[in-house]
């Protein structure tokens, strides 16, 4: 893990080793979470040509359930669901409704790092972050 400070945010990025389920190919992964934006987190894989980038409670509520965000077919999504074991997370990238990859992660692992985010950032405190004028100018332009 490592923490990175400025005047604006805090940046907390944390390893998490996982395993391609279909090739059983070890990666390098990363998760990466911005204070300046406490919904999202990023996540990068070594060798995945582009970050997903997933909201953290698709993290949390993946690791007792099946939980995903939805994206613009288009773009990259994560669905996030315990397995069959109980000791790991499966992280499924998709694009639209194509299946990209699905990786394994440790279940403790990811559940350390992803309690850390909303200990850093509370669901509370997050929602007092959000810009309410911003958010009602932009649905008013569309």
């Amino acid at each position: 893990m490592t923490t990175s400070r400025t005047d604006q945010a805090t940046e907390w990025s944390c390893y998490v080793p996982m395993w391609d389920e279909a090739t059983e190919e070890f990666h390098n992964g990363w998760l990466t979470y911005r204070t300046d934006d406490p919904w999202f987190v990023r996540l990068e894989i070594e060798d995945w040509p582009a970050p997903v980038v997933a909201p953290r409670a698709v993290l949390l509520d993946g690791l007792d359930e099946r939980a995903e965000c939805l994206s613009k077919p288009d773009r990259t999504a994560l669905k996030a669901q315990p397995s069959s074991d109980g000791k790991h997370v499966l992280l499924g990238i998709t694009q639209g409704d194509l299946l990209l990859g699905v990786f394994r992660a440790s279940a403790d692992v990811l559940a350390r790092h992803v309690t850390g985010f909303y200990k850093l950032v509370p669901t509370s405190e997050a929602m007092a972050r959000i810009d309410w004028d911003a958010v009602i100018a932009n649905l008013l332009t569309v």
